[in-house]
């Protein structure tokens, strides 16, 4: 869940924490050769270890925290989410992966907005249950182009695709479809990262919050008021979205939506209802419940990502998730004294094992 510059801001304090660990260590009496060899060694398996970290975070499975719903009218919605359709999705994720993911995060509907295909959304369709209640909900959407920024449609499938040929919005042929819809036509949600004050830009319908990826969740730091500020004067929905391609595990936050009797409806009827209530209500809509604190974005406050994050995962944690995390560190700790038990050879013995032994006067020594 960090921004861009939280991600920088990580991977800046492990190289600065690495150099003062590579200074303040015993340095062995050897050669600049060996010494530099040795260097060049150690920095390549820190960089490996900083890699296998972002791997194990982005695709082994584990836990993720769920949003749990107490009113039976209230209704969790991923309004921007993708498949392994998209050009940018883990190859492995599959519309029911994206269905498994929604349903433990705690989402009763999601939209599949494939970029420049409904190929994911129709497959997902398939699956639907019968009726809202009885399942997670997969609705279909598609993710266009329009000047520079990235336009979510919500509510429109493949009978639309001459609106969205090449992966563009085409303003005149969308305009007549939905004109042609009244009150159940496609919603324009404008997505995270983009230019909020483009010239001639198609006008929206709501405007993401918070967007998960990380250039999302940046922009969403630095311009969280001046976002509020269009919903509130423009009427606008706000609302989150995971923009999940599958790389990712955790949701920071959720769009809920009151929507009476929804349990009873079947997907199609749900669709049009979401959409008619977001147009007829603006900006009080959605309730957007964040899991994420927002983050500071000056130089200070992005140098302490490492400290801030680990204190707040701290508070967070039940007593039971902070003693697992000690047992894990000392576990670790153990492994690392254990291994250096093991005596490393000494150079000169090394040196004469692989050179043999050397003959002066016909003798050896």
């Amino acid at each position: 869940m960090f921004s861009l510059g939280q991600h920088v801001a990580f991977a800046i304090t492990c190289v600065v924490l690495y150099t003062v660990w590579r200074l303040v260590r015993d340095r062995e009496n050897t050669s600049l050769f060996a010494h530099t060899r040795c260097e060049i060694g150690a920095a390549g398996k820190a960089l490996l270890g900083l890699i296998a970290v972002y791997l194990v975070g982005a695709m082994v499975p584990r836990p993720t925290a769920r949003l749990t719903l107490s009113p039976p009218d209230e209704i969790a919605i991923d309004f921007h989410s993708h498949t392994r359709y998209s050009w940018d999705g883990w190859s492995s994720f599959s519309p029911d992966a994206s269905r498994r993911w929604h349903q433990a995060s705690g989402f009763n509907v999601a939209y599949i907005t494939d970029h420049s295909t409904f190929a994911g959304a129709e497959e997902a369709a398939l699956d639907n249950p019968a009726h809202a209640g009885d399942g997670t909900v997969m609705l279909s959407g598609i993710e266009v182009r329009d000047r520079g920024n990235h336009l979510v449609i919500l509510g429109t499938d493949a009978r639309d695709s001459q609106s969205y040929t090449g992966g563009n919005l085409h303003e005149l042929t969308f305009k007549r479809e939905i004109e042609a819809r009244g009150s159940a036509r496609p919603l324009v949600l404008f997505t995270l990262p983009g230019h909020l004050k483009s010239e001639g830009a198609m006008s929206v319908d709501a405007i993401e919050l918070s967007d998960a990826a990380p250039r999302g969740l940046s922009q969403s730091d630095a311009q969280r008021e001046e976002i509020s500020s269009i919903g509130r004067h423009q009427n606008k929905t706000l609302l989150a979205s995971s923009n999940n391609h599958g790389w990712a595990n955790a949701s920071p936050a959720w769009s809920v939506m009151q929507i009476p009797n929804w349990r009873t409806m079947t997907p199609a009827e749900l669709d049009v209802a979401i959409r008619r209530q977001i147009l007829r209500d603006g900006s009080s809509a959605v309730r957007v419940i964040d899991r994420r604190a927002r983050a500071s974005v000056s130089v200070a406050g992005l140098a302490l990502t490492v400290p801030i994050a680990a204190w707040r995962m701290l508070i967070t944690m039940s007593w039971a998730e902070r003693i697992s995390w000690l047992i894990w560190m000392w576990v670790g700790f153990a492994c690392v004294l254990t291994l250096r038990r093991f005596p490393r050879p000494q150079l000169s013995r090394l040196k004469k094992k692989i050179a043999g032994p050397v003959h002066s006067g016909g003798q050896s020594t």
